[in-house]
C-alpha cells in the first residue's frame, strides 16, 4: 500500500489543470475530487510507511496558517488551508494512535500543494515568456520515425506526412509540462522524505528523471498520433485527456521507486526547544521570505517628473490622433482613430503631437514620455539611438502594437522595441476553445502599478510579447499575462494577416504575455499589444481610460538609482547561505515547521505592506484640466451598453452603444456606473435609460440632492417598455408619463381609377408628457421631450436640470446604426435629437 503515495502525489497535481484558468475555465467540481483522492492515498501510504507521533505545540503553526488562508486567493491557498486542517486532526486523531496517520496524511498533502503553488508564480512567467521548445524537434522525429511515423525537422518545426505535410510546434504545453512540472517537484519531495540514504535518494532520482524525460516524448507522440486521427488541437491541453495520459506515469513510479520497501519509519516530532541557534535561523529565514516576497511584490516608485507626453504622428498613418470627432464626421475612421485618447491624455497631462519631425536628443529632451502608436514606417538608426539615448536618461517610452503585424507596425515597432529587449509578435490571440475576445481580470493585491486601478480588461485581439534573451526575461515586468488563449501566427495571404483557423497545430497556447515593462537605465518602457482598444468607439469601456493613465503614471518617473529588487535578490542569497550553514544538524521535522512558520509569517507582513507601499507610490493620476462626464445608471436602467463592432451582429434594438459613443461628439467624457449611488458622485450629466427597477425613497433623496446642487439629469423611457417605474421618479419633480391613443385611418388602393377608400381606422399607442417646460413637441401638440429645472433651496448652488424624453427606441443601434455606420438622414436627425439633449442639458 505504501506505493499508493505515487498515485496520491499525482492526483494532487493533477487537480491544478482543472483549478487553474490555464487552458479552460475552472472545473471546481473535478479539481477538488482530485484533492480528496490525493489525499485519501496519502492517508493510506503514510500509515503504512510510518507511524507518527505528534506534538501539539506545533499547533502554533495554525496562527500564520489561518492569515495566509485569507490573504492568498483561491485556489492557491489550498495547500496552507489543508495543511491546517491537518493540524487540528491532530487534536482530534492525538488520542487514537490508530488514526494518527490522518492528520500527517492531510498535512504533508498541503505542503506538496504549498511547494506547487510557490513555483507557480514562476512557472506562469517563463511559460509566458518562451511556448516553443525547438530543440527537441530534432529530438522527437527520429523516434517519431522508428514508431512508424513520417516526420522531419527543420527549423524547429516537426512536419508530419499523411496525406498532406502538417507542421508541428513542440511546445512546453503540448509536452504536458504544466502537470509535469507539478510531477516532478512531488517526486522529489517524496524521495526527499523516504529516501534511507543519500546514495539511495540519488539513486532513485536518477531514475525518476530518465523515465520522466522518456516518458514526456513517448507521450507527445502518442497525443501527435490522436491530434492525427481527430485533428483537434484540444487533445494537447484538454485537462481530463492529459490527466488520463500521465496516468501510467504514475503507475509505472509504483513500481520503479515503491519508497521504502522493507521497513516501517516512525516520524518523531521533536520538542520545540529554541536555542540561540534556532532563533538566529527563524530570523533570517524571516529575513529570507521578506526580501524574495518584496523583491517580486514591490515596484520602485522612482522619482516623478513633469509628465510632458509627445505622441508621434510623423511615422503613422493608422489611429491618429489629429481630426476631431465632431457631429459632421461620420464612418469609420470617424471613430476608428485615437482622437479622444488623445484629449483624454491632455486631461491629465501636457500633450503635443509630432507631424513633421523626424526623433533627435533635441527633440526629445523636451519630454518625459514619448508614445509610439501603431507605426506604419520604419525608424532610421539615428532616431533609434535618440530613443535609447532618451530612456537611458530617465525617458519613458510606450509602444503599442497590434495583431498579424497589420501594416507593418510590429516590424517597425521591432526595430526600437528589441532595443530594450522586447519583441512583438507577428501573431493573433483569441480566447482558446471558442476563439472569442479575451478578458483579463487583474488580482488587484498583487497587480503591476499599469494595472492598480483597472477592475477588468477585455482585448480586441491582440497580439503577444516574447523578450529577445534570457537576460531580458529576467528583468521583464508581467503587467498581462493572459490565461486561457490560443496565439494564431498572421499570414499574408489574408486580409488584415489574419488565419482562417484559430487552431492549428503550430500556434500556441495557455499563458500569453500581452503587456509588459522593463527598465532600461534611468528610465522605462511599456509595450502594449491591442491598439484597438484606445480607438474613440470603444475608449471608455472596459478599463481602457485606467490602463492609459496607470501606464503613463508608471512611465512618468525615472528609476530610482539603486535598485531596490537587485539588493533584495542580492540579500536573499546572503541570507540562504547562512541558513544553509546554521541548519545542517537540525532535525529534518522541526527544520520543516521552522521554515513554514517563518516563511508564512514573513509573507503574510510582507506582501500586504508592498500592496500598500505601492498604492501609495502610484495613486490614481489627478485630471489637470476639467472636463464634463456623462454617467450611464445600470442599477435601474434595463438596456444593454456595449460598444464592440460585434455588438451590430446581435439584438440592436436593447443596445445603445452608439448613443453611448456619440456623447463624445459633444465633448463629454462618458462612462457606466453599476449604482445609482456612483452615478450622481461621478457624473455631471446622468442618463437612465428604460427603468424598470423600483426608485426608493432613498433613491429618490439621492437624485433630489444630486439635482439640487446643479446636477443634469435625463431620463428615456419608451412605449415598448411596459414594465416602466419612470413615474415613481417623475411624480417627485412635477412631471409624468402618459400614454395617449392616436387613431389612425385605414385606406384600400382602387387601382382602376387611382383613388383610396376609407376602410377604418387603427389605433396606436405611444408616449406623452406632462408637467415641466416641453423641448420637444409632435404635430399634434403632444410633449415627446420636457425639461424642469431645481433649485437648491438656501440658493447656494447653480440650478439642477432634469430632462425626460419618451422615444427612448429610436436612439438604440437598431435606430441609430452602429459606430461605424455611414448615417442616412433620418439618422443624422436621431444623432440631432441626441445632440440637442445633450447641449440642452449642459448649456442650462
Amino acid at each position: 500500500m505504501r506505493r499508493i503515495l505515487w498515485l496520491g502525489a499525482f492526483l494532487l497535481s493533477s487537480s491544478w489543470l482543472f483549478l487553474i484558468p490555464q487552458f479552460i475555465t475552472p472545473n471546481l467540481p473535478a479539481g477538488l475530487l482530485c484533492v480528496l483522492f490525493g489525499v485519501l492515498c496519502f492517508i493510506i501510504g503514510i500509515s503504512s510507511v510510518v507511524t507518527p507521533q505528534p506534538n501539539l505545540r506545533y499547533l502554533v503553526l495554525l496562527f500564520p496558517l489561518t492569515i495566509a488562508a485569507l490573504l492568498v486567493p483561491f485556489p492557491h491557498n489550498l495547500g496552507v488551508i489543508l495543511l491546517g486542517l491537518g493540524l487540528l486532526f491532530v487534536l482530534l486523531c492525538y488520542r487514537f494512535e490508530r488514526l494518527q496517520a490522518i492528520p500527517l496524511g492531510i498535512s504533508l498533502a498541503g505542503v506538496l500543494l504549498l511547494l506547487q503553488t510557490l513555483i507557480f508564480p514562476l512557472y506562469v512567467s517563463l511559460a509566458s515568456h518562451g511556448h516553443r521548445v525547438d530543440v527537441l524537434a530534432s529530438v522527437i522525429s527520429p523516434i517519431a520515425n522508428f514508431l512508424g511515423f513520417h516526420t522531419s525537422a527543420t527549423n524547429g518545426f516537426l512536419f508530419v506526412q499523411t496525406l498532406q505535410t502538417t507542421p508541428f510546434t513542440i511546445t512546453w504545453e503540448s509536452l504536458g509540462c504544466p502537470l509535469a512540472l507539478n510531477l516532478f517537484l512531488a517526486g522529489f519531495f517524496l524521495l526527499l522524505l523516504f529516501s534511507k540514504t543519500k546514495q539511495q535518494m540519488l539513486k532513485n532520482t536518477i531514475i525518476f528523471l530518465i523515465a520522466g524525460t522518456s516518458y514526456l516524448l513517448l507521450r507527445f507522440i502518442a497525443i501527435l498520433s490522436l491530434y492525427l486521427t481527430t485533428t483537434e488541437l484540444s487533445v494537447f491541453w484538454d485537462p481530463l485527456l492529459t490527466t488520463l495520459s500521465f496516468l501510467p506515469f504514475s503507475l509505472l513510479l509504483m513500481k520503479l521507486i515503491p519508497l521504502q520497501k522493507h521497513e516501517t519509519v516512525t516520524i518523531q516530532a521533536p520538542s520545540i526547544k529554541m536555542t540561540k541557534k534556532h532563533l538566529a535561523t527563524m530570523v533570517l529565514l524571516i529575513l529570507l521570505v521578506s526580501s524574495l516576497t518584496a523583491a517580486f511584490l514591490y515596484h520602485d516608485p522612482g522619482v516623478k517628473k513633469t509628465g510632458r507626453v509627445l505622441i508621434d504622428e510623423y511615422h503613422s498613418q493608422w489611429e491618429d490622433t489629429l481630426r476631431p470627432l465632431d457631429t459632421e464626421w461620420y464612418g469609420l475612421l470617424s471613430t476608428y482613430n485615437y482622437y479622444s485618447w488623445g484629449r483624454w491624455i491632455s486631461y491629465h497631462y501636457p500633450v503635443e503631437t509630432n507631424t513633421n519631425e523626424t526623433f533627435t536628443t533635441s527633440l526629445l529632451s523636451h519630454y518625459d514620455i514619448l508614445i509610439l502608436k501603431c507605426p506604419t514606417e520604419s525608424y532610421t538608426t539615428q532616431e533609434i539611438q535618440a530613443i535609447k539615448d532618451f530612456v537611458t536618461h530617465g525617458g519613458g517610452l510606450y509602444l503599442i502594437g497590434d495583431h498579424t503585424n497589420v501594416f507593418g507596425m510590429n516590424t517597425f515597432l521591432n526595430q526600437v522595441s528589441e532595443e530594450f529587449g522586447i519583441r512583438f509578435k507577428t501573431d493573433a490571440s483569441y480566447e482558446l476553445g471558442t476563439g472569442d475576445l479575451s478578458v483579463y481580470t487583474p488580482d488587484r493585491s498583487y497587480a503591476h502599478p499599469v494595472l492598480r486601478q483597472v477592475p477588468q480588461f477585455e482585448f480586441m485581439t491582440s497580439c503577444t510579447l516574447e523578450p529577445t534573451s534570457l537576460s531580458a526575461s529576467l528583468q521583464m515586468e508581467n503587467i498581462i499575462i493572459g490565461n486561457r488563449l490560443i496565439s494564431e501566427p498572421g499570414t499574408y495571404s489574408t486580409e488584415n494577416f489574419f488565419r482562417e483557423s484559430i487552431a492549428s497545430p503550430d500556434s500556441e497556447y495557455g499563458y500569453l504575455l500581452q503587456a509588459a515593462a522593463i527598465t532600461y537605465g534611468a528610465g522605462r518602457v511599456v509595450a502594449f499589444t491591442d491598439s484597438t482598444v484606445f480607438s474613440s468607439f470603444c475608449l471608455y469601456t472596459d478599463g481602457y481610460p485606467a490602463f492609459t493613465l496607470g501606464a503613463l503614471e508608471y512611465l512618468n518617473r525615472s528609476n530610482s538609482p539603486a535598485p531596490l529588487s537587485t539588493i533584495l535578490f542580492v540579500l536573499a542569497v546572503v541570507l540562504f547561505l547562512l541558513i544553509a550553514y546554521l541548519v545542517k544538524n537540525i532535525n529534518k521535522t522541526f527544520l520543516l515547521w521552522m521554515i513554514l512558520f517563518s516563511g508564512l509569517l514573513a509573507f503574510c507582513l510582507t506582501a500586504p505592506l508592498c500592496s500598500y507601499l505601492t498604492d501609495l507610490s502610484y495613486q490614481p493620476t489627478e485630471a489637470a484640466l476639467d472636463y464634463p462626464t456623462v454617467v450611464f445608471e445600470q442599477q435601474h436602467s434595463t438596456v444593454n451598453i456595449s460598444v464592440k463592432p460585434t455588438a451590430s451582429l446581435g439584438v440592436t434594438s436593447t443596445n445603445y452603444g452608439t448613443f453611448y459613443i456619440w456623447t463624445q461628439r459633444v465633448g463629454l467624457v462618458p462612462s457606466l456606473a453599476p449604482t445609482l449611488h456612483d452615478a450622481t458622485t461621478n457624473g455631471d450629466v446622468i442618463i437612465l435609460i428604460n427603468p424598470t427597477r423600483a426608485f426608493t425613497e432613498t433613491d429618490v433623496k439621492l437624485i433630489t440632492t444630486y439635482l439640487e446642487h446643479g446636477g443634469r439629469l435625463l431620463l428615456m423611457d419608451s412605449i415598448t417598455n411596459p414594465e416602466s417605474t419612470a413615474n415613481e421618479l417623475l411624480g417627485n419633480f412635477g412631471l409624468w408619463i402618459t400614454t395617449e391613443s392616436t387613431n389612425k385611418p385605414l385606406y384600400t388602393n382602387e387601382t382602376e381609377n387611382g383613388s383610396l377608400t376609407l376602410q377604418g381606422n387603427i389605433t396606436t399607442p405611444s408616449l406623452t408628457i406632462t408637467g415641466g417646460t416641453p423641448l420637444l413637441i409632435s404635430n399634434d401638440n403632444n410633449t415627446y421631450a420636457s425639461m424642469v429645472e431645481i433649485t437648491n433651496p438656501d440658493n447656494t448652488k447653480a440650478p439642477g436640470y432634469f430632462v425626460v424624453i419618451v422615444d427612448s427606441a429610436s436612439f438604440s443601434d437598431a435606430q441609430m446604426g452602429g459606430t461605424f455606420t455611414e448615417p442616412t438622414d433620418q439618422q443624422r436627425q436621431i444623432y440631432n435629437t441626441e445632440f440637442f439633449l445633450l447641449r440642452t442639458l449642459l448649456s442650462s
